[in-house]
């Protein structure tokens, strides 16, 4: 009897292991599945940017778009989740100084002509650092006053000619439409306008002085589609609406003003992690997208390099994209620079011919399947990776 109980234990035992065995081999399969679905294949690359450094950062989570001051060679990077700006000595590679800037910092510009950085933070102010002092020195609030509720400054152009620096902020309540440009005169220090957006969320901005235009992709999806709304900058009024057909979603936003091309950078299903994002190419003529092309997900910052014709389009998934315009309506992708997880930021600096790519902290999966029963994984710390172009 004791015989026959072992027995039916023992066989017990090992169908449940043989359960346990199918059911994680078809879990292993389904996030196998699921990764493949979110991060695209690597691709070809020769001859694009050369590594040339790294400088460790001392920061945590996230961060955002950065700017520089060529003179001095300080390189200034928004450390959002830390709430301050990083300073970085680019000659001597290196951090030389932090400043708590009290709100989320996220889309920076140095002005040389006052020696002052501008950001707009996520408590919904503005503020501007010294350039030498990197102290905050001016403060200004948005429509709504600091700490609105449901207000969100994100991106933001700047106009260096004129001083005005257009703050784009979302709104964080669902259905609402009241996303909206704000327009800060950054000498004489105070908010001057605003522009209603009819939007939830206008995402990647970017200003077309000659133009008197101003781009703003809206990340609102409706009906399955986004839009781009043209902004005129004299009027402070949106003058059109142009469609970003296979590119729902757009976050970021670049130029060729030579060629009236407009680029945008989708994120498709919104988030960072979503692999492959696009590129959409509008003639900013006729307002018509002339091509759409796969591109790194969860964009976040777009470039273009009139000189080489490269369009350097970054986000969260470990690469840097790096495309051609072989003529205004016919781009092609030379390949993708690997970066790091998360390293959504970054910046092409034209006259150092360097891109800086802002990678925060993170785990890297040593081994991508249960092996030996346990996932190995170990973390990489914050730093910058700086490439500099193969001609």
């Amino acid at each position: 009897m004791r015989s026959t109980w072992w027995k039916l234990k023992i066989c017990t035992a090992a169908a449940l292991a043989l359960c346990v065995a199918f059911v994680s081999s078809i879990w292993a399969q389904q996030q196998s599945k699921e990764y493949v679905n979110r991060q695209a294949a690597m691709v070809h690359m020769s001859g694009l940017l050369r590594l040339v450094e790294t400088i460790p950062l001392p920061t945590e989570g996230y961060m955002d778009h950065l700017s520089y001051d060529l003179k001095n060679q300080h390189l200034f990077l928004s450390a959002e989740n830390n709430k301050e700006i990083v300073v970085v000595d680019m000659k001597a590679g290196k951090v030389i100084h932090e400043t708590k800037v009290g709100g989320n910092p996220r889309k920076p510009f140095f002005d040389p002509s006052t020696n002052e950085l501008w950001v707009d933070l996520g408590d919904n102010t503005v503020v501007a650092l010294n350039g030498a002092t990197f102290e905050v020195v001016k403060t200004i609030e948005l429509t709504g006053g600091k700490n609105a509720a449901g207000r969100d400054p994100d991106n933001a152009a700047f106009d260096a000619a004129k001083g005005l620096y257009y703050v784009a902020v979302r709104t964080r309540d669902e259905g609402s439409k009241e996303g909206s440009i704000e327009i800060v005169d950054t000498k004489a220090a105070k908010l001057i306008g605003r522009i209603k957006m009819e939007g939830q969320e206008p995402a990647g901005i970017v200003l077309d002085a000659p133009a008197n235009r101003l781009y703003a992709g809206m990340g609102d999806v409706v009906n399955g589609e986004s839009v781009v709304k043209v902004v005129d900058t004299e009027k402070r009024a949106i003058v059109a609406e142009w469609s970003t057909a296979g590119g729902p979603q757009p976050h970021v936003a670049g130029l060729d003003a030579a060629h009236h091309r407009l680029f945008m950078g989708s994120r498709l299903g919104g988030g960072h992690n979503v692999d492959p994002g696009k590129l959409v190419i509008i003639n900013t003529d006729t307002g018509k997208v002339v091509e759409t092309l796969d591109a790194t997900g969860g964009g976040d910052e777009i470039f273009f390099d009139a000189p080489s014709k490269r369009v350097y389009f970054s986000g969260s998934t470990a690469t840097l994209a790096v495309f051609h315009e072989d003529d205004p309506d016919h781009f092609q992708l030379l390949g993708k620079v690997p970066t790091g997880a998360i390293a959504k930021s970054g910046i092409w600096i034209p006259e150092l011919k360097r891109y800086y790519a802002a990678v925060p902290k993170h785990l890297v999966q040593l081994i991508p399947t249960t092996q030996y029963g346990v996932r190995d994984w170990i973390t990489e710390e914050a730093h910058l990776m700086v490439f500099e172009e193969i001609p």
